[in-house]
């Protein structure tokens, strides 16, 4: 989900392949084999980008969605059926503040994720995919009541199913489940959101839904799936008819850690840590990027990629788009409206890099039922994907314990903390009343800080000058550390921090610590991390009575 984060200012959008209803953005049906710029994106600051069937919508800065392409079922969500040749702004979500737009291969509906977290879903609903109660196709984006008290930060959708993921960590699902889809074991379709309770005690990394299948990936490391796998698909490493509950994958990803994930209708693309990539399932186009067309029902390394650090993977129907970390395309499958950006109709079994695309930093990309989007950003504004040295968050990290122009020492254990006034107090009101005293007094020089160490102290700061805690997220430190910031960051009524301090704890819960995070949350009374620290003892009962016998605990 983070890959999806376009982290420079989007200035180009390139479409290609099919565009029987004007899904490519030109105001015309005229397929592209090659990489065509759209003009209505032309030096416009974009956020979002989303394809589904013969249709795409794009998120601007303004906060405003349009759409184009294909919308019997009303998917570009402008309150009617009628054809949509050209770009239209979506008039329902104007005042909305969306801030994600998701749809996926061959999906028919559309769905807008506010930053506030609330969930609209408009178009195709045959199944009840959209989440309404009912099976009405529906022309204006709609809010799903079932999920106003949650906060949504991701959606996987894909012809007749949706899977829905919250900041809490719960996942929901709705539409079609015959084939166990959703992975419920009982066959039946639901029109509302119901969680699925395995994934209580197993926080979600990523969820990509093919036609009648889905995968997550998990924090801790490893991915699940469930539904039709007659193509192998599910990457278990045999073919069934479908698996109505969660399995886990054949190694390597059985372990892995895999931030990204994408889907075909039959096929599905692995992003493992360090820019990795691997594919299994249907493969008579060339959609698993191996050099040959055989299906595969084990995870398997694209070896043409190995020395590509990829950064995002999207798929068609029967392609497959990979992004590189310079800013490169290299498409592979299904070729037969051009949707490869190749400048002919010859499928791919292999990685191609798109030629035409050379000299532009390729940001993001987007497929659609036969066709693909590229986002681009400016050559000035990124130079390459890994100059950020000069973002304010950056610089003002370089500022953490910085002696220079200090004017503020905390002291912890002996340990002096060097700190700019300025910053601690437009930041934390608790330090801002504490310090406000003292330089009416002159005495503002050093402050002693009792009961905490001066590593985690360091790393408040580092959030109170960045607003980020990325020392923590490179050394994994252990429960102890992370429970001792959450305190502080408590303390100091810095909520965001504490939210983010524990969402971490729950990604690294394990049995060697969840006695002592429960423990913790029971005396801060922090209902998330006491919910889910039970899930996970009542899911590990035997083990970890076990381990707290060995230690003598009990």
């Amino acid at each position: 989900m983070d890959s999806d984060k376009i982290a420079h200012e989007v200035f180009g959008a390139y479409s290609f392949g099919q565009n029987s209803y004007g899904e490519l953005c030109h105001n015309d049906t005229v397929d592209r084999t090659l990489p065509t710029p759209i003009s209505f994106c032309h030096n416009v600051k974009i956020l979002d980008v989303a394809c589904g069937n013969e249709q795409t919508a794009f998120l601007f800065e303004t906060g405003d969605v349009f759409t184009c392409g294909y919308n019997d079922s009303g998917q570009c969500g402008i309150g009617s059926t009628s054809r949509v040749q050209s770009l239209r702004l979506v008039p329902a979500l104007v005042t909305e503040d969306i801030a994600h737009i998701r749809s996926a291969n061959g999906c028919e509906h559309l769905t807008a994720i506010s930053r506030s977290g609330a969930l609209y879903t408009f178009g195709f609903n045959s199944r009840g995919q959209l989440g309404h109660g009912s099976t009405n196709p529906i022309t204006t984006p709609t809010k799903i009541k079932d999920l106003a008290s949650y906060h949504v930060v991701e959606v996987a959708c894909s012809y007749f199913h949706t899977i829905v993921m919250t900041m809490e960590g719960t996942l929901y699902a709705f539409g079609r489940n015959d084939l166990g889809q959703l992975g419920i074991d009982d066959g039946m379709d639901r029109h509302v959101p119901v969680p699925l309770t395995y994934f209580n005690s197993r926080p979600v990394l990523a969820v990509a839904c093919g036609q009648h299948h889905t995968v997550v990936s998990l924090t801790n490391g490893g991915v699940v799936a469930f539904g039709k796998n007659d193509h192998g698909q599910l990457g278990t490493g045999y073919t069934l008819d479908y698996h109505a509950s969660p399995s886990l994958l054949a190694a390597p990803l059985d372990s892995l850690v895999v931030p990204s994930l994408a889907c075909g209708y039959y096929h599905t693309i692995a992003l493992a840590e360090h820019g990795s990539v691997y594919s299994f399932g249907r493969n008579d186009y060339g959609q698993l990027g191996h050099g040959h067309r055989h299906h595969l029902s084990e995870p398997t390394l694209i070896k043409a990629l190995a020395k590509t650090h990829a950064v995002q993977v999207t798929c068609g129907c029967y392609h497959t788009l990979v992004l590189s970390e310079d800013g490169k395309v290299y498409p592979f499958g299904r070729n037969n409206h051009g949707q490869l950006g190749l400048g002919n109709l010859i499928d791919c079994t292999s990685p191609q890099i798109i030629a035409s695309l050379r000299d532009k930093f390729v940001v993001k990309v987007a497929s659609g039922f036969y066709h693909s989007i590229c986002l681009t950003a400016t050559k000035n504004s990124v130079g390459s994907r890994m100059d950020t040295s000069h973002t304010l968050c950056q610089d003002l990290g370089k500022l953490v314990n910085n002696p220079m122009r200090s004017d503020l020492v905390f002291v912890l254990s002996g340990v002096q903390i060097h700190a700019h006034s300025c910053v601690v107090m437009a930041r934390c009101e608790p330090l801002e009343k504490m310090l406000g005293g003292r330089m009416i007094e002159g005495s503002l020089s050093e402050i002693n800080i009792p009961d905490y160490s001066p590593e985690v102290f360091q790393v408040f700061l580092e959030y109170l000058y960045t607003d980020e805690v990325a020392s923590i997220q490179t050394t994994e430190p252990d429960a102890v550390f992370l429970l001792e910031l959450l305190a502080l960051a408590d303390q100091y009524l810095v909520q965001r921090l504490c939210s983010m301090c524990e969402r971490i704890i729950l990604k690294r819960l394990s049995l060697e610590n969840v006695v002592l995070v429960l423990q913790n949350a029971h005396f801060r009374n922090t209902p998330l991390l006491k919910k889910r620290c039970v899930e996970f003892v009542m899911d590990h009962f035997g083990q970890v009575i076990a381990l707290e016998l060995a230690s003598g605990a009990l």
